[in-house]
């Protein structure tokens, strides 16, 4: 069963913020940008298709046990570093909501971010 995909306004900002990010740093950055763009859509894609693959998240019950958040890990280059989705799914309404794209090597979430 395909589910519906929306992305919290956090999740949107972290994605821009990222794109940015290579885009401004780097001397091969819109190429980059481009290509970690595609790899997230082909990963978001999959998150579509089977969402209950994904195990929960390190955040899961800190705050609101009704809420069950989810993680996938994406990793599109070779090196392994990657990013954690934070996501929820709505099995009622058929529909994945992507709470945000945070790098690895960032803190886990705190209450009140989304």
């Amino acid at each position: 069963m395909r589910y519906s995909l929306a992305l919290s306004a956090e999740a949107r900002l972290s994605i821009r913020q990222q794109r940015d990010w290579y885009h401004t740093e780097l001397e091969d950055g819109d190429e980059l940008a481009v290509r970690w763009t595609r790899e997230l859509d082909k990963a978001l894609e999959k998150l579509r298709e089977h969402p209950e693959r994904y195990g929960l998240a390190a955040e899961n019950g800190r705050w609101h046990p009704e809420v069950v958040i989810r993680r996938m890990l994406f990793r599109p280059w070779k090196s392994g570093v990657g990013w954690r989705v934070l996501f929820t799914v709505d099995e009622a309404h058929q529909v994945v909501t992507v709470l945000q794209v945070r790098h690895e090597h960032r803190l886990l979430l705190e209450e009140g971010e989304e």
